[in-house]
């Protein structure tokens, strides 16, 4: 009886164990979510840290001048219009961007492509999960909330008229910013995750290589792997991608779980079409 119990001890604190190793891993890429920050730490190096949003644009705007050469980010992304902003300022110059922790949605979508080298820590990952496009535009009926709070009296016809137009004149300024920073930069409609709106949530695989896809299974977000990032934004210098990613990401059961349990997946041998 008394061995009994001490397995299931042994055996409970195995898992507790496991268990705050595992908070521990999250908890690292957690802190990512904070505010926006950004400072200098080196005459010629800037860190990118926390949400993409004003805080975070207004500061990256005023301290990536021409001398700076190295930005190293960690951030799960944020707003698509600060993400733009900071991306088109990055690549102004030539400059090396270096993952040192997560970076993901809008800085995966707009960091990387501006940067000259990409580079990835041990342990760092890179994760995309589309930017603005015409299926994700369609995918919220606005026209409907605006005529329910009309008939429910919080808004008057002319309050919901007026919004209808703002909201109208945002996305196409979205689409409008979207299309201008793909062409700048050269980013394929495969990095981008791009669909029509008659499109479904897994449109965007029609923009790779078939028989790539192989594998996958689609949940949240895709994290980049060398044959992707090498095929579509070739511009970029990437030594030693997959090989980080390997020896640090997924060798390591821990930290390839934790960022399992977030939805990850790996893009594998998904190439962008040329």
């Amino acid at each position: 009886m008394a061995w009994r119990i001490i397995r299931y001890l042994s055996l409970v604190t195995l898992v507790l164990g496991v268990a705050a190793i595992l908070f521990s891993f999250y908890l690292k890429d957690a802190m990512a979510t904070g505010p926006g920050a950004c400072e200098t730490i080196a005459p010629d190096t800037v860190r990118l840290s926390g949400a993409i949003g004003d805080d975070m644009k207004a500061c990256a705007l005023s301290l990536l001048t021409p001398q700076i050469t190295t930005v190293i980010v960690d951030s799960p992304g944020g707003e698509t219009f600060a993400g733009r902003a900071i991306g088109n300022r990055i690549g102004d110059v030539s400059r090396t961007l270096m993952v040192d922790g997560i970076c993901m949605s809008s800085c995966g979508n707009y960091f990387v492509p501006a940067a000259a080298r990409g580079e990835l820590t041990q342990g760092s990952v890179v994760g995309l999960h589309g930017t603005p496009d015409p299926f994700t535009m369609s995918g919220y009926d606005f026209e409907a909330v605006i005529e329910q709070q009309v008939t429910k009296g919080v808004l008057t016809p002319s309050e919901g008229a007026g919004s209808l137009t703002l909201y109208a004149e945002k996305n196409a300024k979205e689409l409008a910013e979207e299309t201008a920073f793909a062409t700048r930069f050269d980013v394929p409609m495969g990095w981008r995750h791009y669909r029509e709106a008659d499109e479904g949530p897994l449109g965007w695989l029609r923009h790779f290589t078939a028989g790539s896809d192989q594998g996958l299974k689609p949940k949240n977000m895709m994290l980049v792997e060398g044959a992707m990032i090498s095929s579509c934004l070739p511009h970029i210098e990437t030594d030693g991608w997959q090989e980080t990613l390997d020896q640090s990401v997924f060798s390591r059961p821990l930290r390839w779980t934790t960022l399992k349990l977030t939805g990850a997946y790996r893009s594998k041998g998904l190439t962008c079409k040329s």
